[in-house]
């Protein structure tokens, strides 16, 4: 069985044609980004990602066909809560509003007395994240918009459309909308009427790891793909990186670090979960659940920082982090808090920005550095703690994403949550958790855990022990002093 993996991102899509036994026999990636047109507004063209999975599938098509090579079936995994008003046409009606936008935090204002019931039926307090507040926000500020729109999309249903005609979401992107019932997985009357959404605007609901549809006979002329191939909608990106990284089963943990950090637990059932500390979400797994923190700022703080003090940097990053190995655990007394786009969980502060605190005549921007980065493992470590009151500690995390680039980070990561971090040699966990989605969907492995083997079967597993915790334990005392003095009533 020969696989198409499409992996929606912020910022690139990747398309990797993959063998039966999930070796990588052709990878494309095609790099794009969204416009930020204020410290607010963040926008993209449809036309970025149809471009993108046009040259994608064309190319991978060729690559088949090279080989001799049937591709079986298709599975798309993606970003998850970014809006597309479409028309009755299904053609897009504006840019897309993305998910790290945050327009909306006037309408989330509103809307806040309402958080115990969303929490309870959605999973999460209402937040500028996810899509349904950007549905509502277009209603109540673009009426003409508003009534020109048939559907209020996500990305990956309009790729799947786009793909095979057929427009349909799964249950892990309806899990951040705040419009699901998580309990009966379907669209809620009262959550519909609280954000005042017609259900006849929204795409219909699916399971994850089922097929969404056949590519239709137009992507067929475009790109080579045979006419009637599956396509199985995996999941969201980071159901399907936990996925590939072997969150299977209750208590299992994961971190990526991506644009944005997401820590995603299994959770067998439906939790009940007191506040909005953690979000409750669908699995990638149909049936299970996962709870999830997110970090808003990650990889983006650190490009920020890299791009802003390392401006003749000619080598990568190779300067930076030569600085921060040499800077020692701590950032000598440096406290870095990386809201670059607001807070996530636990407190949904969107009105927190990034601070450096403690700076002195004797630091250097390698401190500068290294504080970025483990005020990012800090905000890992509270989101941790919020997850430690539902599901048991694990005994390692896995640790994933672009920052693992970075050889600080896990030695950083384990010290701070005095935890071992387990790495994965093959760094593409959402592609591979797609590939096992697309693996149990055909019955190609009888099970997850098989697949998952499988999956890793080639992968080379390193892990980082807790060091330096005295340091750390310092550190995150004073990452927690100054948050609470910056931010008293959050």
């Amino acid at each position: 069985m020969n696989v198409i993996v499409i992996d929606v991102g912020t910022s690139s899509m990747r398309g990797i044609l993959y063998d039966a036994h999930a070796a990588e026999l052709k990878k494309i990636q095609i790099s794009y980004s969204p416009f930020y047109i204020d410290q607010i507004c963040v926008e993209q063209n449809a036309s970025d990602w149809t471009s993108a999975l046009i040259r994608i599938c064309s190319g991978l098509a060729q690559a088949a066909k090279e080989e001799n090579r049937k591709i079986d079936v298709l599975s798309l995994t993606s970003q998850r809560s970014s809006v597309l008003p479409l028309s009755k046409d299904m053609e897009p009606l504006s840019p897309a509003i993305m998910w790290q936008d945050k327009r909306t935090m006037s309408l989330c204002h509103d809307l806040k007395k309402s958080d115990p019931v969303i929490i309870q039926k959605a999973g999460s307090r209402i937040n500028p994240v996810y899509s349904g507040s950007k549905m509502a926000w277009i209603r109540r500020n673009q009426p003409e918009l508003f009534e020109h729109a048939a559907k209020l999309a996500v990305i990956p249903d309009y790729l799947v459309w786009f793909m095979t005609g057929t427009l349909v979401t799964d249950h892990t992107y309806g899990s951040r909308s705040l419009l699901m019932n998580l309990g009966t997985r379907e669209w809620d009357e009262e959550l519909l009427r609280l954000f005042e959404l017609p259900r006849s605007m929204l795409c219909d609901l699916i399971s994850p790891g089922t097929v969404a549809g056949h590519i239709s006979g137009p992507f067929s002329r475009l790109t080579g793909l045979l006419e009637g191939t599956p396509l199985i909608s995996a999941g969201g990106d980071q159901q399907c990186s936990a996925l590939g990284q072997g969150v299977i089963h209750h208590g299992d943990a994961q971190i990526t670090t991506g644009t944005g950090a997401y820590i995603i637990s299994g959770c067998d059932e439906l939790p009940v979960v007191k506040g909005s500390e953690v979000i409750v979400g669908a699995s990638a797994i149909p049936g299970k659940y996962v709870l999830e923190s997110s970090i808003l700022a990650c990889c983006s703080a650190f490009n920020w920082f890299h791009n802003a003090f390392y401006p003749d940097s000619d080598r990568g990053f190779d300067s930076i982090n030569r600085e921060i190995l040499n800077s020692p655990p701590a950032a000598g007394g440096i406290i870095a808090l990386s809201y670059f786009q607001g807070q996530g969980t636990p407190d949904w502060n969107s009105m927190a920005t990034a601070s450096l605190l403690g700076l002195t005549l004797s630091s250097s921007r390698g401190d500068m550095a290294r504080a970025i980065l483990e005020g990012i493992c800090y905000e890992i470590k509270v989101n941790m703690e919020c997850m430690a009151r539902y599901l048991p500690a694990p005994s390692s995390i896995v640790l994933s994403g672009g920052l693992t680039k970075c050889p600080s980070l896990a030695p950083s990561l384990a010290g701070i949550l005095g935890t071992p971090v387990t790495q994965y040699s093959n760094p593409e966990s959402t592609a591979l958790g797609a590939w096992m989605s697309a693996a149990v969907a055909t019955g190609l492995h009888p099970g997850w855990e098989e697949a998952f083997r499988a999956a890793r079967a080639a992968d080379a597993v390193t892990q980082t022990l807790p060091e330096n915790r005295d340091n750390y334990k310092k550190g995150y005392s004073l990452y927690q002093e100054s948050y609470s003095r910056l931010y008293p009533y959050t």
